[in-house]
């Protein structure tokens, strides 16, 4: 059975290694490639719905603009090239009413997203449904 958005959102509060993982991406040295990033970049390759916890949780436990759009331009961006489409209506639900979520969108670039994703992604961050 595939996770609800708000199971995806809310993974975090209820799976205490989801948190650990996205602490520690959060907190690497800025501009490093780190163990932690490899860790991230390795469940979005093989666990896409465990990496998208992850990112999910990183989002809601920072506001640091610098650190946002690094998400953002980073995993975010790869996760949405790579598995965007199976993961739309999740983003969409989500970006509905999750101003976090919004702002971390603002700071995606089209990269190798599919034109169907990122044209789905652009409407979000246009605020058409804000």
């Amino acid at each position: 059975m595939n996770p609800t958005p708000d199971e995806f959102w809310n993974a975090w509060h209820t799976e205490p290694t989801l948190r650990e993982l996205a602490e520690r991406w959060l907190t690497q040295p800025a501009g490093e490639w780190t163990a932690d990033a490899e860790d991230l970049y390795r469940l979005i390759d093989h666990d896409p719905d465990r990496a998208l916890k992850v990112i999910f949780c990183a989002a809601q436990l920072t506001s640091e603009p610098l650190i946002l759009a690094n998400l953002a331009a980073g995993p975010l961006e790869d996760f949405l090239g790579r598995h965007g489409e199976q993961y739309l209506d999740v983003f969409h639900a989500l970006a509905l009413r999750e101003r976090q979520l919004r702002e971390v969108l603002d700071g995606v670039w089209q990269g190798s997203m599919p034109k169907r994703v990122w044209h789905r992604i652009e409407i979000l961050r246009q605020g058409a449904f804000r």
